[in-house]
Parts: C-alpha cells; sequence; structure tokens
C-alpha cells in the first residue's frame, strides 16, 4: 500500500467481505481511521506524508487529550488490527505498531439502568399511544412491538432493525437473533406480552402487503426501520412520561439487572444478550451489588433506630 487513504480504504473492504462486520462498526472504524489519517496527515513534514513509526502514533495519542480513555483505546486498537491486516495478507511489508503497548488507564462504568416504574410507565405510554387515524395506530402498535421486542429480549438496537419477518417461529416461539460477529443465537418469545405484540406486528405486516421488503419492522415509506428511528421513538415516550433519557442499550442493560436481582443463572443471561464471553456479562454483578446497598440502606431497620 502506497498511501494511508489506500491502507484504510483496503482494510475496510476486508472487513466488510471477510470479516463481516455490523455497518455500525465499520462506521466506527472508519471514523476511527479516519481520525488518525488526519492528524498523520497534518503533521507531515512532507507533501505525501511520512511513514508511520511508533513516535508519531505516540503523538497521536498524546493529542487526544479531550477525549474519553475508553475513546482512546479503542481508536488504538483499529489502528492495530488493520496494520496487523495488513502485514498477514502481505499488503504492508513490515507492521511498524507489531508488539506497540501503550496502556491507556479505562476505569470501569457501570451499565445505566431504568427504574421498573419508569419502566412500567413507558410501556404504558406505548399500550395507551394515541388515538388517530389508522396510519397512526398502525404506527402505534408497530411502537409497542419494539418497545417490547427491546425489553423483553435485552437485543441490541442493530439486532432489532436487522430482524426478518422469517426470523420469527410463532409455533416454537423463538426470534432468530444474528449478533456481533455474525454469531446467530435463538431468543425465546419469554412473555406473553411480547407475543402478543410480535404476533399482531406479523399480522400488520401482511395486512400491508409487505411483500417487497422482508424486515419486520418498517418505516413511513415501507423501507427497513433504521436504528436512529427506534432512537427517536424511544426519546419521544420518554419525554410523554417525563423521564430524561431512555436508549435501547439502557434497556439492555435494565433486563439483565432485573434478571440477575430475580435468581436468574449468569450463564442464561449470557446466552439471551448474545455475549462471547461470561466475563462481559460480570458486569451486571456489580450493579446488582449496588443495587442491594442502596435497598439495604432504605430499608434496614438498624437506619431506622435513633440511638
Amino acid at each position: 500500500m502506497k498511501t494511508l487513504d489506500s491502507a484504510i480504504e483496503w482494510f475496510l473492504g476486508h472487513c466488510t467481505s471477510h470479516r463481516k462486520l455490523s455497518a455500525h462498526t465499520l462506521k466506527a472504524y472508519k471514523h476511527d481511521l479516519q481520525h488518525f489519517r488526519d492528524f498523520i496527515r497534518g503533521s507531515a513534514t512532507h507533501p505525501d506524508g511520512d511513514p508511520v513509526d511508533r513516535k508519531r502514533v505516540q503523538a497521536w495519542l498524546g493529542h487526544m487529550t479531550e477525549v474519553k480513555p475508553r475513546t482512546v483505546r479503542r481508536r488504538l486498537a483499529t489502528v492495530k488490527s488493520m496494520f496487523a491486516s495488513l502485514e498477514r495478507h502481505g499488503n504492508f511489508a513490515i507492521n511498524p505498531l507489531a508488539g506497540f503497548r501503550c496502556e491507556v488507564k479505562v476505569g470501569t462504568s457501570l451499565p445505566r439502568t431504568v427504574a421498573r416504574n419508569t419502566i412500567r410507565r413507558l410501556l404504558r405510554s406505548a399500550v395507551e399511544g394515541e388515538a388517530g387515524v389508522t396510519a397512526s395506530k398502525n404506527s402505534q402498535r408497530q411502537e409497542l412491538a419494539i418497545i417490547e421486542t427491546l425489553f423483553a429480549t435485552g437485543m441490541r438496537v442493530c439486532e432489532l432493525v436487522a430482524l426478518n419477518i422469517s426470523d420469527l417461529d410463532p409455533d416454537r416461539l423463538v426470534i432468530a437473533v444474528k449478533g456481533k460477529g455474525s454469531r446467530e443465537r435463538e431468543i425465546p418469545i419469554a412473555c406473553e406480552p411480547l407475543q402478543k405484540a410480535l404476533l399482531e406486528q406479523l399480522d400488520l405486516r401482511k395486512r400491508l402487503g409487505a411483500t417487497e421488503c422482508e424486515a419486520l419492522f418498517v418505516n413511513r415509506r415501507g423501507n427497513r426501520i433504521s436504528d436512529q428511528s427506534v432512537r427517536a421513538l424511544l426519546r419521544r415516550h420518554a419525554s410523554k412520561i417525563g423521564s430524561r433519557r431512555i436508549t435501547p442499550h439502557m434497556l439492555r442493560h435494565t433486563l439483565a439487572t432485573l434478571l440477575l436481582e430475580d435468581g436468574v443463572d449468569l450463564r442464561h443471561i449470557q446466552r439471551l444478550l448474545g455475549h462471547s464471553s461470561i466475563a462481559t456479562t460480570t458486569i451486571y454483578v456489580q450493579v446488582s451489588e449496588r443495587s442491594q446497598r442502596k435497598t439495604l440502606a432504605r430499608k434496614h431497620p438498624r437506619n431506622k433506630m435513633n440511638i
């Protein structure tokens, strides 16, 4: 590869065709690599740009003073992955970052969850909807199905928008989901409200003659709904119930935390969420312990004894 631009173009193409990464991951990779390229290009002393070396990478890392440590670490991992792939496939003679280590300390941030009562109000808001014409009632049914699916299954928003009609098996009561790294899993439809909402959504898609688009959830134009639209409908319902902010991932975190608090085995939660490692799922143990401390502090009888 003669230029950094061509190296980035090749790597993103490789990630798309061979590694089968999701559109969300590819977008993040592209953003990280463009940030790296812009810094290297801006700090070059020659018109064509200087070659990438460890000193320049160190300068790039030091330049990101206003960026969160987690973002710095992710950007570095993306750049290292690119050069490793280039070397492995013979597109780069020497990997300038082979063995490069730079410890970026990242503090443990606990997942942000939503209170049970807020979840109840959110679901009630989706159920009640707003009176209107047939088209808005159809939209209301879909919004309810989306919110029920996000909370009841804990799936990621990118997994939800990628669902097709064929991914639902009403007879076996399961949803086929393709997660990160194209890993597939089946999520049981384990609660009646979700089953009802999804069956109504399937019926709605058939009644509307949705034959051209295979997506389960569609926009007004009949095309696959976007993750931005899902986030927007959650913001709208959150505002309606007076909640500051609710995101798809907060619903995912909330489900995992509530399941753990109610005694569900960590392995079941891992399979439900599609985590490749149980270590990722253990973060909810810390959330559960924090919740337990708050409950004990509020309810413990000793705190009510003025002695």
